[in-house]
């Protein structure tokens, strides 16, 4: 599990070596091999009922492989459309500019669970102040 600590001391080994690298780059040599979850700011399907519309984020859940320059490459997960089950195996080049949050997927909750209402600032700062 990637926690704030490892990112701090990946980019500190890359100021410390005097390189400049991506996010792409960055989320490689910190994520390589985690499964992560990219949202990339769109829906990808929005459905209309009667009286309400449920929108789906575009979001794409995959195994980091490697970066180069602004491309990230993963292997997605994919739904097999003739046995309609989820595989890895779908090869994804992904331009860095295109994501707008991405977290790993693991027992810390997926970004569906990091999305709050306004009205939760007032719990969450209670929870930093020791509140609660």
């Amino acid at each position: 599990m990637a926690t704030d600590k490892t990112f701090i001391d990946s980019i500190a080994e890359v100021r410390e070596a005097g390189k400049k690298i991506t996010f792409a780059e960055l989320l490689d040599k910190t994520l390589h091999g985690k499964l992560i979850e990219v949202y990339i700011g769109d829906n990808y399907e929005n459905v209309n009922y009667d009286d309400a519309t449920i929108n789906y984020a575009a979001v794409l859940i995959g195994k980091v492989v490697a970066a180069y320059a602004e491309c990230l490459v993963l292997d997605c997960v994919y739904t097999d459309q003739k046995t309609k089950e989820h595989k890895f195996g779908n090869i994804v080049c992904l331009n860095e500019r295109a994501i707008r949050t991405v977290t790993e997927v693991d027992a810390s909750g997926v970004l569906r669970d990091t999305f709050l209402s306004t009205r939760d600032s007032r719990v969450i700062q209670d929870m930093v102040n020791g509140s609660k």
